[in-house]
């Protein structure tokens, strides 16, 4: 059970938590102050919107770490031509260092990450991550067996032939499935959870937080369906039969960056109504 607290020294009464609250059970009682039924807090969805915009401070919830949380004045904006670059600048990195991401550039990372928008604000995603390039070897050897697997199948099918093509280039010395990137994170959310996309904006949030740290990351086409196809991949990366797997980055330090930005891109498509 969530407990809005209300500070009725500098609440001011203006009903700004009861406008907000996307459940609509905060109300005024009788005297005047703003509060949520024991009745109703089963519905709070933690998003703590009541909080965040009370403009006199004077709103909490009981779940909450008050010593964490920061205000709109404390916090340094970017313009919006910086939240702009940043987003634009994003490339796909297929060539990365040999050298590891430390833990603390990650925790910094999935802070941001944690932020992500979620349906109903559930949080579903799980992150499974490998922090040891050895590890991500492995994956890639997990996933050169599952292509053989489906040669042995379908020598035929075209996803056989291509698995073939990635063989050929592993035994080459060439890793053209993980890039030889030194990590991965893979997103899964309970199957029972009804909106998967929301591992798939995590992914992204992930993508661009990395980015700002000037950290690569490329997204595992190859990856996602090897795990979803292949179960001692599943079993290995510790994802079990009732997740679903929404998507997977490659992550490093980038060997090569461009020297130039914004490539050519198709006219956004809309259809104005």
């Amino acid at each position: 059970m969530n407990e809005l607290r209300v500070d009725r020294e500098k609440c001011t009464k203006c009903g700004t938590c009861l406008r907000i609250c996307p459940a609509g059970i905060i109300k005024f009682g009788d005297d005047g102050f703003p509060e949520m039924s024991e009745k109703h807090s089963g519905r709070c969805i933690q998003c703590a919107q009541c909080v965040l915009f009370c403009p006199a401070y004077a709103d909490t919830l009981s779940f909450m770490d008050q010593g964490k949380i920061v205000r709109s004045e404390d916090i340094v904006m970017p313009t919006a031509e910086q939240a702009e670059n940043l987003l634009k600048t994003r490339r796909s990195i297929r060539k990365f260092k040999d050298e590891r991401i430390p833990r603390e550039l990650f925790a910094r990372i999935f802070e941001t990450v944690r932020q992500a928008p979620t349906a109903v604000n559930y949080q579903p995603v799980r992150w499974v991550v490998s922090d040891d390039p050895e590890k991500t070897k492995e994956i890639t050897n997990l996933i050169l067996c599952w292509f053989r697997e489906e040669i042995f199948k379908n020598p035929t099918d075209p996803g056989a032939l291509l698995g073939a093509a990635m063989i050929a280039k592993a035994k080459a010395g060439e890793d053209a499935l993980l890039r030889g990137a030194p990590h991965v994170a893979v997103a899964v959310v309970p199957k029972e959870h009804r909106w998967p996309e929301d591992g798939a904006i995590a992914l992204t949030y992930l993508e661009l937080a990395a980015h700002g740290l000037g950290i690569g990351c490329c997204w595992g086409g190859y990856l996602t369906i090897a795990i979803r196809s292949f179960a001692p991949l599943r079993e290995y990366l510790g994802i079990g039969d009732d997740e679903h797997i929404c998507g997977a980055q490659m992550m490093g330090w980038p060997q090569l960056r461009p020297l130039r930005q914004y490539p050519p891109r198709r006219e956004a498509n809309i259809h104005w109504l």
